[in-house]
């Protein structure tokens, strides 16, 4: 898996899901019953990149953060990445920890830019049923959405502060 994250135990106690943050995708992996030890792709194609997965509070849906969304022509380095490997190997042979880190913690920043903020709630057959846009960019970088039943709160791994919206 390219940088595994997020994992929530699914109500049938047989599987969970993971997300794929580099891939836009989440895996269902099955760890009991008919399927014991098969993994399929539960949501593929994501509008952005997934960290954390968790229950809403009614245990019906999903909230799913993601961490830097895909929209074509504006936010898609993660995307344009992927698909040359040898760029891939490069960096990660020859560019030092460190700058990787630099360059990764500057561009995330939200000081030196407004990334669009974007989160999704998905049913459990893995089907977007709303999403959550920060288009300026007030809220971004997610980390991880949960909600009380009344209020939805959005956490990030680079803001200094916690955002909610009622729902």
């Amino acid at each position: 898996m390219y940088y595994a994250n997020g994992i929530q135990i699914l109500p049938d106690k047989k599987s969970f899901i993971v997300s794929e943050t580099l891939t836009a995708r989440i895996y269902r992996y099955y760890f009991d019953g008919p399927k014991n030890g098969s993994t399929e792709i539960f949501m593929d194609n994501l509008p952005g990149h997934p960290d954390n997965l968790r229950f809403s509070t009614n245990k019906k849906s999903l909230w799913i953060a993601l961490a830097m969304p895909r929209i074509a022509g504006k936010y898609e380095s993660v995307d344009t990445l992927l698909k040359y490997p040898k760029i891939r190997k490069i960096l990660h042979n020859y560019m030092p920890h460190s700058i990787l880190t630099a360059v990764f913690k500057y561009l995330n920043d939200p000081r030196n830019s407004k990334v669009y903020g974007l989160a999704i709630e998905a049913d459990l057959n893995g089907k977007i049923q709303r999403s959550f846009h920060s288009p300026e960019g007030n809220v971004n970088n997610l980390s991880q959405l949960t909600d009380d039943g009344k209020f939805l709160y959005f956490c990030s791994y680079a803001n200094p502060f916690l955002a909610s919206i009622e729902l």
